[in-house]
C-alpha cells in the first residue's frame, strides 16, 4: 500500500525540546525566559532557536570558523616545503640555500600561527555564547522533567560514538532540591483535546532500528565463494580431476545465493530507511504543532545526523 503523505517540503528541523513544552511549566517557563534575556535569544520561540542552531551548525560543522585560517596555514606549509628543497630541484639556487631556508622557517612559523588562529576562532565558536545558554536550556529542561529528542553531537562537541562530549550539559539542580521539596512530575500529554499526540512508531521503522547497524558482509562472502569455486575448476583443469567441476558449481551457486540474500536485506533495509525519515518527518510537524516528542532511539539518532535536518 502507498503512502499518499507528502514529506519532502522542508518539514521543521526537530529540536532537542519544544518551546511548548518549555511554556507548559510557569518555572520552567521563567527560567528559560531569564537564560534568553542574557543573550537576547527567546528559547521558546521555534523558528529562532532554528535559526540560531543553523548558524552555529554551520560556523561548526560547515567549517567557516576555521576555512581561511586552515588553508592559510596548508598554503604556507607547501611554500615552506618547496623553498627547503628549492635547492635540490633547481641546482642554481644552491647558492642561495640560506636565504631559502630562512623563507621555510618564516613560512613555517607563519603557518603554525595560522593554524593557531583557526583552532582559536574554533574553540570561540564553541563557545559562543546563544550556543552555551541553549545548552543551559536543554539542561534546565532536563532538571524540570522533560524527555530530549536528542542532543546533537556538534552542540556539545561530540565527535561521535561513545566520544566524551567537549561541551556537555551545564549539571542544573531539580526545582525545590534547595528546600528539600520533591517537584511535582510533569504532566503526560496530552492534556486536552486539543493537544497534539506524537505519532506512533511504525513497526517497519522497529524493524529497520534493529537491523541498522548489521550487513555489509554479502558482497566479501560472495566473492570468496565464487573465488574458492573459480580456484577448485582450476586445480580440476589442471590435476584433470573432474570432481573439482563440482566445486565451481557449487561456489558459484552459493556465491549467488548469498549475493542475492544481500540484494533482499539491503532492498529491505532501504525501504526501513526511508519508513524511518518518514516518521522523523511526522515527529518534526508533530513537535511544530505543540505536542511532546519521546527521546529517539540510536538509529534515528544516527538517522537525523546524517539527513542533516537535527536543528
Amino acid at each position: 500500500m502507498s503512502d499518499s503523505r507528502d514529506t519532502s517540503p522542508a518539514a521543521p528541523p526537530l529540536l532537542p525540546v519544544g518551546g511548548a513544552e518549555l511554556r507548559r511549566d510557569p518555572a520552567l517557563h521563567e527560567a528559560v525566559r531569564r537564560v534568553g534575556q542574557r543573550v537576547g535569544v527567546d528559547f521558546t520561540d521555534d523558528e529562532k532557536v532554528r535559526e540560531e542552531l543553523r548558524r552555529g551548525r554551520d560556523a561548526l560543522a560547515g567549517g567557516s570558523a576555521t576555512t581561511g585560517p586552515g588553508c592559510l596555514a596548508f598554503l604556507l606549509l607547501i611554500v615552506a616545503a618547496g623553498l627547503a628543497v628549492a635547492d635540490q630541484i633547481s641546482p642554481p639556487l644552491t647558492a642561495h640555500r640560506p636565504a631559502l631556508l630562512a623563507g621555510a622557517g618564516v613560512c613555517a612559523v607563519l603557518a603554525v600561527a595560522a593554524m593557531g588562529w583557526a583552532v582559536a576562532r574554533w574553540q570561540r565558536a564553541r563557545r559562543d555564547p546563544v550556543l552555551a545558554a541553549y545548552r543551559e536550556v536543554l539542561a534546565l529542561a532536563q532538571a524540570h522533567g522533560l524527555t530530549l529528542t536528542h542532543v546533537p553531537d556538534w552542540l556539545v562537541g561530540k565527535a561521535g560514538g561513545s566520544s566524551k562530549p567537549w561541551y556537555p550539559l551545564p549539571e542544573v539542580a531539580p526545582p525545590g532540591a534547595a528546600t528539600g521539596t520533591t517537584p511535582p512530575p510533569p504532566p503526560s500529554a496530552p492534556r486536552d483535546a486539543d493537544d497534539v499526540r506524537p505519532p506512533h512508531k511504525p513497526a517497519e521503522v522497529t524493524a529497520w532500528e534493529r537491523t541498522a547497524g548489521q550487513g555489509g558482509w554479502h558482497d566479501e562472502l560472495g566473492g570468496l565463494l565464487a573465488l574458492a569455486g573459480t580456484s577448485a575448476a582450476v586445480w580440476a583443469y589442471v590435476e584433470d580431476q573432474p570432481v573439482g567441476y563440482a566445486g565451481l558449481v557449487l561456489g558459484l551457486a552459493s556465491a549467488i545465493a548469498v549475493w542475492v540474500l544481500g540484494h533482499r536485506q539491503g532492498v529491505r533495509k532501504e525501504r526501513g530507511r526511508e519508513a524511518a525519515l518518514r516518521h522523523l518527518a511526522d515527529l518534526r510537524a508533530a513537535q511544530a504543532a505543540g505536542a511532546a516528542v519521546p527521546e529517539l532511539s540510536p538509529q534515528l539518532r544516527r538517522l537525523l545526523e546524517e539527513d542533516g535536518t537535527d536543528g
